[in-house]
């Protein structure tokens, strides 16, 4: 993010007084504007921060750099079973979706049960979980032999989580908690051994850069979750959810509108578009991940500690290969089509539906794998698929075509990661100043929330940012 001087010195008086964007300032004293709200990112925070504000009256305009409605909600209607690209599981206290869902006419189903975790390919050596415990190749310290490779992490830390509700991550008591998670789990006893294997599929970088306290808190929500049951997925595809929002907006959403610099104060806000046409408003809600944000040119005042966490935020990488296996190689082995990994795939999930596996596999890539995986192209990707299969199944030889790769890594330059995650000593410094308004810019997104992950989080921060404005407004 480009900051002005200005920018990072703001929050005083004089700038609130001295800072004013050309055809932006106070109600009735200001040339033409386009909207009483634009909104950037038409993912389930914009949108659901659009939609509050035009029920309440507000002219809302959304903007969204690509060509389609979702963010991180992609379903890949083009492949057998339409596989889900992004956000999929909708948990049972996800109350803001299942109420936004009930609105606009959707239903929810459960997930065909899986066998992931049955299966292991450690070290390029194929093993069954039950054979785990026992195996030459499991290096574990005695006490945690017993915990498949695919468990590990959160096995051994689960017992051991201090917060008492979901409140308590963001509370200055619990802080000391808010340390690297390779540290925690060496304090237990991990070896070498055991940091790589979590390492492996660690949904963040390496344990070493992961804050305990995320752990913590996913944990704390996912307890609260498993207490009201599973989770399930929205039936006709996660995409549709923010497609039908979008399309009960009064005002249409503009695709393809790519920002390209942002102004704000405390009397409005203006954004630039690269093709140079330049767009008003009273309010700017950025819903647009950290990554985003901070490849633009803005103008805002922002705090100190809030630009260094836009500036440093960090977020998950994650590759997925969605491949389709022309014959049920599994049927001839006997085994179960899912598998976990430490080679280069990671995670490997077996589509299913009612009647069983659909031939349909996506490898889940995560982290440092994830980065070199981003810089392989689909051919050379394709042949690593074929590879690891080939030396664990010999039976999917010939038989596998990738179809879709997804790259929510940096060089997606409309995510620039799956989702964000806290490394040691963030917390503490930026969650509560970073979605601080900045001026009549208000910061929205999964980032932002506090509650809750997931979309329910996403709507969760769009909501607040959508409140805040309604209550500036009335003033």
């Amino acid at each position: 993010m480009r900051l002005s001087r200005r920018a990072m010195l703001a929050g005083s008086a004089a700038l609130a007084s001295s800072f004013a964007i050309g055809g932006c300032g106070p109600r009735g004293e200001r040339g033409r504007r386009d909207a009483d709200v634009i909104v950037l990112g038409a993912g389930l925070s914009g949108l659901h921060a659009a939609r509050i504000l035009s029920a309440a009256g507000m002219d809302v305009l959304v903007l969204e750099a690509s060509d389609r409605i979702g963010g991180r909600m992609v379903t890949l209607d083009h492949l057998p079973g339409a596989p889900e690209a992004g956000g999929e599981q909708v948990g049972r206290g996800y109350a803001r979706v299942h109420a936004e869902a009930a609105q606009l006419g959707f239903a929810f189903e459960d997930f065909a049960p899986s066998r992931f975790g049955e299966q292991l390919l450690v070290d390029g050596q194929r093993i069954a979980a039950t054979e785990w415990p026992t195996s030459q190749h499991n290096q574990l310290p005695e006490a945690m032999r017993g915990l498949s490779p695919h468990q590990l992490f959160f096995g051994l830390v689960a017992r051991h989580n201090p917060l008492p509700d979901v409140y308590a991550w963001r509370e200055p008591g619990w802080q000391d908690h808010d340390i690297a998670a390779e540290d925690f789990v060496r304090s237990l006893g991990a070896n070498d051994a055991a940091v790589r294997l979590m390492d492996a599929t660690l949904n963040a970088g390496r344990l070493s850069t992961y804050s305990m306290m995320n752990v913590w808190r996913s944990l704390t929500l996912y307890n609260s979750e498993r207490e009201l049951g599973p989770s399930q997925r929205v039936r006709g595809g996660s995409q549709r959810l923010p497609e039908a929002m979008a399309a009960s907006l009064p005002r249409p959403v503009r695709t393809t509108a790519r920002v390209v610099a942002i102004e704000a104060d405390e009397a409005g806000a203006s954004v630039r578009l690269e093709s140079g046409e330049m767009l008003r408003a009273d309010f700017l809600v950025s819903a647009l991940p950290f990554p985003v944000l901070r490849a633009l040119d803005v103008s805002a005042p922002f705090s100190a500690p809030q630009a260094e966490a836009i500036e440093g935020l960090p977020y998950t990488p994650i590759v997925q290969l969605h491949i389709e296996a022309e014959t049920p190689f599994w049927e001839e082995d006997g085994l179960a089509p899912e598998m976990w990994t430490n080679s280069p795939l990671n995670r490997i999930f077996a589509r299913r539906d009612a009647s069983g596996p659909t031939g349909m596999f996506t490898c889940w890539i995560d982290g440092m794998d994830a980065l070199a995986a981003d810089g392989r192209s689909e051919a050379e990707l394709q042949a690593l698929v074929s590879e690891v299969f080939a030396s664990a199944r010999p039976a999917s030889e010939g038989r596998l075509r990738l179809r879709e790769v997804v790259r929510w890594t940096p060089s997606n330059a409309r995510a620039g990661g799956a989702y964000m995650h806290w490394a040691p000593g963030q917390i503490s410094r930026w969650a509560e100043p970073m979605i601080r308004p900045a001026g009549r810019l208000f910061i929205a997104g999964e980032h932002a929330s506090h509650l809750h992950t997931g979309m329910e989080g996403a709507m969760e921060a769009g909501e607040r940012a959508a409140v805040d404005i309604l209550d500036l407004a009335d003033a």
